[in-house]
């Protein structure tokens, strides 16, 4: 029987596995665990803004399906992606005696998928892995893929493998409780979803903002699946980024991730720098003759209505420049940049000229 709430599957080297949204799903997690065949101990690993209610849930879930289950909270925030809290896990893994066929459970947004996949790939030499988003950034883009990862104080996710999920579920009544600012920069990642690949979903924005914004149930899980299906194509065709496809999901990336280091993860959520760098690549490519001023126009409008950010008055612009140069799709010292051609195609350039990356980024920063 096919399950209403699968969005997508992920196919790569070692085999595939189901990504589903639904709404209210939470309660029947154990047993889509026990049928990905995973029934030995699960060890969550979550954050104390999120552990209630969302982790007691999964912890209850699964115990109703008999699994064994440990927790492990971490503090909320990107400065817990680091060797410190990893290395914690790992004493926490080894005194609880995880074995290999044992299952990490990351539940909650991209710092505990990122931290949980990390110790999950690194720990015995990989012990199986299950994401739960419930954030939408992370249910959209940041646990599908199998990017996992730490931080350094250089950068973000400097330290990390490709290591993939048995499954991804997300509960997308999780996104009622978030507040506007969090729910918003998680509809940056699909927006951005839309602008790279799939035209008729910034149709679908442009059309349904104020109910996205409320997240009315039937709208808000249909827009995460096809979000989720996007990205889920997109790392099927292409692993582990040497092909030229999954690049492109780095829209906006560039610039945002260097806003979030520069400001110390203090000022932007993840979303808000990726709308800020959607906003100057946008400016970018059509100052190189690639976009319409039409279509970056739409885009802003777009970022606007969702209360997204379209600029970062006030940030040094010389770290936010000096953060670029270490962004980890730097090649030959010059940074790949994805940019728009159209509403739904892009490109990733190698050509855009440092002078105006400087003019755009201190533009930007006024």
């Amino acid at each position: 029987m096919t399950d209403p709430n699968l969005a997508a599957t992920v196919h790569h080297s070692g085999g595939s596995y189901p990504v589903v949204a639904g709404w209210d799903i939470l309660d029947g997690l154990g047993e889509r665990l026990a049928d990905a065949g995973l029934r030995g101990a699960a060890y969550i690993i979550t954050d104390d803004n999120v552990m209630n209610p969302y982790g007691r849930r999964v912890q209850r879930a699964l115990q109703a399906a008999g699994i064994a289950t440990h927790c492990f909270i971490i503090p909320a925030g990107e400065s817990s992606k680091s060797f410190e809290l990893a290395q914690a896990i790992y004493h926490w893994l080894a005194g609880l005696r995880a074995e290999r066929g044992h299952t990490i459970v990351s539940v909650g947004g991209g710092v505990a998928g990122d931290l949980g996949g990390f110790v999950a790939a690194t720990f015995l030499r990989g012990m199986p892995f299950v994401q739960v988003p419930t954030s939408m950034a992370a249910m959209v883009d940041a646990s599908i893929g199998g990017k996992v990862a730490i931080n350094l104080p250089q950068a973000k996710n400097l330290v990390g493998a490709f290591y993939q999920p048995r499954g991804v579920f997300a509960d997308a009544q999780a996104l009622s409780t978030l507040g506007k600012r969090e729910l918003a920069e998680g509809w940056a990642e699909a927006i951005k979803h839309g602008f790279i690949l799939d035209a008729a979903l910034v149709d679908v924005f442009e059309e349904h903002a104020e109910a996205l914004m409320n997240v009315e149930p039937e709208i808000s899980t249909e827009v995460i699946r096809r979000s989720m299906a996007i990205k889920a194509e997109v790392v099927s065709q292409d692993e582990r980024e040497t092909l030229g496809v999954r690049i492109l999901l780095n829209y906006g990336h560039t610039i945002g991730h260097a806003l979030e280091s520069s400001t110390e993860y203090g000022r932007f959520l993840h979303g808000e720098g990726v709308s800020v760098g959607m906003t100057g690549a946008a400016r970018m490519a059509c100052e190189m003759g690639l976009l319409s001023p039409a279509v970056a126009d739409r885009q802003q409008r777009l970022l606007e209505r969702f209360n997204l950010p379209i600029a970062a008055r006030g940030v040094d612009p010389e770290k936010v420049l000096q953060a670029m140069s270490l962004d980890k799709k730097v090649q030959s010292g010059t940074n790949r940049w994805v940019m728009l051609e159209a509403a739904g195609q892009a490109v990733v350039r190698q050509d855009v000229p440092w002078e105006l990356v400087e003019r755009t980024v201190r533009e930007l920063a006024e």
